[in-house]
């Protein structure tokens, strides 16, 4: 991450989206899901947003979308691969957004998108690419986009930003507990939400009010999927990710524990240090000696916390686990509901069944 970058606070209150953009986007998560591109190369699906800012009126149109190549594996032997590699990926990106200025279609980068299960996903690596997209542009934001969800019968485009404190201890890369700490950094004020409007064309809602009013519309020629209990699998796997992001919560708090305990001990030593060479001071000043410096006390090594990126992590795994909660809160909540719409009809389809039985048998 860059040190030296001016934070803007962004002036964008809600996004306006593209219909078009929802289509490519659903097309590209679902072509990659089908093919197992994801799950050979362990990344997530990932494209760039363009579009254009509104800022009279607070508003972030985002008309258009273009995937981007996926990360190729590097052998160990070539070290310039990767920067190759990188290279080679912005040429692709600037000859694409070159081409849509040809086009004439809006070329402006306003954010990027990526798919994720459950809507949690959040790493280290996807904090960067923010902060890197936010500091070329104030007002860009990524779209989170959850197949899962989606393919139960719920679009789930979900646009996110990093606050102005999160963007301040990104450009310092320092998230230490303190600087946290005094920031006011908490794992529900790290991201801002912003909420979008889907913007579809008159000829399309045109279309769509004709099929609402045709004729042949009829309620009994829809399946009932909507009352389909089979999202075990999914909610399994976010109950499984859920625990594992529990299990690195309890060792960040293991280490941070230990971290505050040696801190604690050391503030305490340096400061009956600095008294007992305070009162050494006082009595070489009134023999006439001159004092010993504070020098030696205050190059003294402070712990530091054992994780990698001090409280990043931490704060990553609590959002992760608050949104697989949420998932699993919704679906379970969806699955109930579902049980007793069930089991009305079918107490409705047994007492029919008996006043039908009864009837006949007093007929005869």
């Amino acid at each position: 991450m860059a040190s030296a970058v001016t934070i803007t606070a962004p002036s964008v209150k809600h996004i306006l989206l593209d219909s078009l953009v929802v289509m490519k986007i659903v097309k590209h998560v679902d072509s990659e899901l089908q093919a197992g591109i994801s799950e050979v190369s362990g990344d997530a699906c990932a494209g760039v947003l363009t579009g254009l800012v509104f800022l009279e009126d607070s508003r972030l149109e985002i008309t258009n979308c273009f995937p981007t190549v996926r990360n190729e594996p590097v052998l160990d032997d070539d070290a310039n691969a990767a920067q190759v590699y990188e290279e080679q990926k912005q040429q692709e990106m600037l000859d694409m957004l070159r081409k849509f200025r040809t086009m004439n279609i809006d070329y402006e980068i306003v954010g990027f998108y990526q798919s994720h299960q459950f809507g949690a996903g959040f790493t280290h690596d996807l904090v960067e690419s923010m902060f890197d997209y936010q500091a070329m542009g104030p007002e860009n934001v990524v779209l989170i986009y959850d197949p899962i969800k989606t393919r139960q019968g719920q679009l789930s485009l979900r646009a996110w930003r990093l606050s102005t404190s999160a963007l301040d201890l990104a450009s310092k890369n320092d998230w230490s507990p303190e600087l946290v700490k005094a920031a006011g950094l908490t794992y529900e004020n790290m991201f801002e939400e912003l909420p979008i409007i889907i913007k579809s064309s008159y000829l399309n809602n045109v279309l769509m009010s004709e099929l609402a009013l045709a004729k042949s519309y009829s309620p009994e020629k829809f399946s009932t999927r909507n009352f389909d209990l089979g999202s075990k699998k999914s909610l399994e796997k976010s109950v499984r990710a859920m625990m594992g992001n529990v299990d690195e919560l309890n060792k960040s708090i293991q280490s941070l524990t230990k971290y505050t305990m040696d801190k604690q001990r050391h503030d305490n030593m340096v400061f009956s240090m600095t008294q007992k060479r305070q009162q050494e001071n006082e009595a070489r000043i009134a023999r006439g000696d001159p004092p010993v410096p504070l020098d030696d006390i205050r190059k003294l090594k402070a712990p530091q916390l054992q994780t990698r990126n001090g409280l990043l992590d931490e704060l990553l795994a609590s959002f992760d686990t608050n949104a697989l909660a949420d998932f699993s809160k919704t679906v379970t909540g969806e699955n109930i509901t579902k049980l007793f719409i069930a089991e009305s009809v079918a107490d409705e389809k047994v007492m029919g069944t008996k006043d039908r039985t009864l009837s006949s048998v007093s007929t005869r």
